[in-house]
């Protein structure tokens, strides 16, 4: 089945049928559109984008002629991106920026900021589910325009009924909800956790959305549920939704009406070839209240061109990687991130959920693993993996990723 995000940006883009080459030239049209905006309503682009030309930005090379937005303009001052009236921002989502102690970021979205984002998600989920069908989201639901609420939202539109996790749910919960679910989303860590609590459990079709999938993780559900295990990759920033794989599983299929996507030398900024891996840069076409471009999101990926499986004939996004403002330094040049560990304690089969805690003490930085297992570890295969200079230190404790919802972090201890 071809992703029905092609015949979805062919339409938006006034097409009979999708083609790489047109709905390139109708996105070039929508970022002039989209620099014009940004510059004529926000304080932070009008200085920014002076004396720039965006009736000269014909191809996606010439982003080249456009300053980077980093995170950190945007945690500096939220309100210099706003080009909307503040009466006309029906959301705005206040979260840190990558890592465990950065600055605070406010996002805001108009209703129809919103509204493109269910049209998104409604397109995406018929690769995992039809009408008539039940979904259990694992998200946060609690807000009205939460990422769980635009979900639902789309759903119904294609006449799928779903739930949202109640607040206060724990693993036992969501399981017990689970049974009668033909397609689960939810966040990797959580869904694995419910996998091999589990194992019997026998859902159509699984999303895992909102944080890192590691390859293990989808692996893992796949074979032990025998589902379409299928990953998205979302921002806050970006409204939520970015890109979904198909059944194929070859690359996420973009949201091309609604994003310009690049890849970078993480390092230089120069803009990579499709093919290369390195730092995805995203750029908003159509968003209203906050629009953005070329913002550095810290995720390593790299674009893919070629045709899908699925007979998709725009390019795609690959594998999404750990996100490089997550890694803790070490010193000597070492790091750790929270994604690192990820593929390390999740490719173990016992593993159902683990915490991970950093020590920075006078001699060798410690780090202390709270795992949850139901057998016993390989400890020397996952010390093997990490740096050399880490102390490491084994608990065993029961843990519930319910418990503590939210993207998993390594908690920094303080320095003894």
């Amino acid at each position: 089945m071809i992703s029905p995000l092609e015949a979805w940006t062919a339409r938006c883009a006034g097409l009979a049928e999708p083609d790489p080459a047109a709905v390139q030239r109708w996105q070039m049209a929508r970022l002039r559109e989209a620099v014009d905006h940004a510059r004529g309503h926000g304080r932070f682009y009008a200085a920014r984008l002076e004396g720039i030309d965006a009736h000269a930005l014909a191809s996606p090379a010439d982003l080249a002629r456009l300053p980077f937005t980093r995170p950190a303009d945007l945690a500096r001052d939220p309100f210099a991106f706003l080009c909307v009236p503040q009466a006309e921002v029906a959301r705005v989502t206040t979260l840190s920026t990558s890592g465990s102690t950065g600055a605070r970021k406010r996002i805001f979205s108009t209703a129809g900021d919103l509204a493109r984002t269910v049209d998104f998600f409604a397109h995406g989920m018929r690769t995992l589910v039809g009408a008539g069908q039940e979904v259990l989201i694992l998200l946060p639901g609690d807000t009205e325009h939460g990422i769980g609420r635009l979900l639902q939202t789309a759903l119904a539109r294609t006449g799928v009924r779903s739930r949202i996790r109640a607040a206060g749910w724990r693993a036992r919960d969501a399981l017990e909800a689970a049974r009668t679910a033909d397609c689960l989303v939810g966040m990797p860590a959580d869904l694995l956790c419910l996998c091999r609590t589990d194992p019997g459990l026998r859902p159509g079709s699984v999303l895992l959305s909102a944080d890192y999938a590691p390859p293990c993780i989808v692996e893992a559900l796949r074979d032990a549920w025998d589902c379409r295990a299928l990953t998205h990759f979302g921002m806050t920033e970006t409204g939520f939704g970015c890109a979904v794989q198909c059944a194929c599983a070859e690359g996420h299929h973009v949201r091309h009406p609604d994003l310009l996507l690049e890849i970078v030398d993480p390092a230089t900024g120069r803009r990579l070839p499709p093919g290369s891996p390195g730092e995805l840069v995203v750029t908003t076409l159509r968003r209203e209240a906050m629009p953005l471009l070329r913002y550095r999101t810290g995720d390593l990926s790299r674009l893919v061109t070629g045709p899908c499986a699925c007979g998709g004939v725009l390019p795609r996004l690959g594998r999404v990687e750990g996100r490089r403002e997550n890694e803790l330094p070490l010193g000597n040049g070492e790091f750790l991130s929270i994604h690192r560990l990820d593929d390390l304690l999740f490719a173990q089969p016992p593993v159902r959920a683990f915490e991970a805690e950093l020590e920075r003490t006078e001699g060798r930085p410690r780090l202390v693993l709270t795992v949850d297992a139901q057998g016993p570890l390989d400890r020397d295969a996952v010390a093997a993996r990490l740096p050399s200079g880490l102390e490491l230190a084994w608990r065993r404790s029961a843990l519930d990723p319910f418990a503590s919802p939210g993207k998993r972090r390594v908690r920094l201890l303080p320095s003894i």
